[in-house]
């Protein structure tokens, strides 16, 4: 882009880890800010050494988290090493961190130690539950609270065991809803000049993100049973087979889609059925009418039924594998998919940031960096002399340039070595 991104001038401070913090820090950093990661010299994020898909020594986990940072190694346990903290705290606009709730304070880098020094700091924490109540000591991640929040409860096949959402809902929701939170709270500053400390926490994320499941129990009280890729509410609201062993998915939302579907499908009988004729009718007999559209569908292969649904405006799609997904056509020409130069990788595809800016997709400036890549540049506009930054080295306080030797020794047996 020629023009300025939106955070440009914004210094973000990124003391979080794994999943939620890091997805919220990213597209701060794909925005323009400025995001300088702190690591520990020893491991640095966990997410270095997460999974078992790796590109060279480089975890997919943390390719996919932390692209458009720069990484400082600082050991905040030691004094040299949180004073060094400080001095960025100083000067910086948002801190993020994800800690077990009283390990910021324990570390004495909690947004009371910094609101001395910068007052109009703005504050990030993100915890697993909350910052007090009965699961504040206990551990959790993101199935943890996909099992809590009910939302688990709600996945599966009906008369199955309950599923893991296939992506971690409750970590990129929560990420998501921190970006917000730290944009209103930097407009809040332009306007009184005042910081902010925002708490927000993944299983009270996940059950907001219910929506529309939660209202209902609200209303009526009833838990509300899985259904595969069934929807409760409206009916046929599904994945149905094909004949080539593929699946299309419909979405029926209301009477006039399903008198475009009858039409398509060739079935007069099926409109003009009393049972059939409004939703709600259709969701009471969801069972029977699935199964005479599952019927139907299996007769043909799935292009067919695509062209002849899409060309009759019924809304439907393929059920896309991640290959599919990563080759579809809209994808392809919306952009989506970009780019990066890896220091030891070369270049990498990935996904880029999904919107636009007068017309231009933010693009991505720099890959994720390597462990205490930054350090020397970091410390060096901090102020800090080369000789200072040797002694800091020396002590163990930080550390530069890590992470090839780094990886050799932590890393997993991989399934897939090369980038993509």
């Amino acid at each position: 882009m020629n023009a300025r991104l939106p955070l440009e001038g914004i210094t973000v401070l990124d003391l979080s880890h794994l999943a939620a913090g890091p997805w919220c820090t990213m597209v701060l950093a794909d925005l323009g800010a400025d995001v300088i990661k702190i690591e520990r010299p020893d491991t640095g994020d966990m997410s270095r050494q997460a999974g078992n898909i790796y590109a060279g020594d480089q975890s997919a986990v943390f390719l996919s988290l932390n692209r458009n940072k720069r990484s400082i190694a600082l050991d905040l346990k030691q004094t040299k090493g949180k004073e060094i903290f400080f001095r960025l705290a100083e000067t910086a606009d948002v801190v993020v961190e994800n800690l077990r709730p009283g390990k910021a304070a324990q570390l004495g880098v909690d947004r009371a130690s910094l609101a001395e020094r910068n007052p109009g700091l703005i504050y990030a924490s993100i915890s697993a539950f909350g910052t007090s109540g009965p699961y504040v000591d206990l551990a959790g991640n993101d199935p943890i609270v996909q099992a809590l929040s009910g939302a688990m409860a709600i996945t599966g096949e009906e008369n199955g065991p309950p599923s893991r959402q296939g992506v971690s809902v409750p970590d990129f929701g929560a990420g998501m809803m921190a970006g917000y939170a730290i944009l209103a709270a930097l407009v809040g500053r332009q306007r009184d000049g005042q910081g902010a400390e925002i708490n927000l926490n993944l299983l009270d994320v996940s059950v907001f993100a219910l929506g529309p499941r939660a209202q209902e129990y609200l209303i009526d009280g009833e838990d509300q049973p899985r259904l595969g890729s069934a929807h409760p509410q409206f009916s046929p609201y599904q994945a149905f087979p094909c004949s080539d062993g593929r699946y299309v998915y419909i979405a029926v939302i209301n009477d006039k889609f399903w008198r475009l579907l009858c039409s398509a499908l060739e079935q007069p009988d099926l409109a003009d059925d009393p049972r059939y004729a409004r939703n709600v009718g259709r969701v009471e007999h969801r069972k029977e009418l699935a199964g005479r559209l599952s019927s139907l569908m299996s007769r043909r292969p799935s292009q067919e039924w695509l062209e002849t649904l899409q060309n009759a405006g019924v809304p439907c799609a393929p059920v896309n594998s991640l290959s599919e997904a990563m080759s579809d056509p809209q994808v392809l020409h919306n952009g989506l998919l970009a780019t990066m130069h890896h220091p030891t990788l070369g270049e990498m595809r990935t996904v880029g940031l999904p919107m636009t800016f007068d017309g231009e997709r933010p693009a991505i400036r720099n890959a994720p960096p390597l462990l205490g890549e930054h350090t020397r540049e970091i410390l060096d506009a901090a102020g800090v002399s080369d000789a200072d930054a040797r002694r800091l080295v020396d002590s163990g306080a930080a550390a530069m340039g890590l992470e090839p030797a780094l990886a050799s020794t932590h890393r997993p047996t991989s399934r897939h070595e090369g980038a993509s």
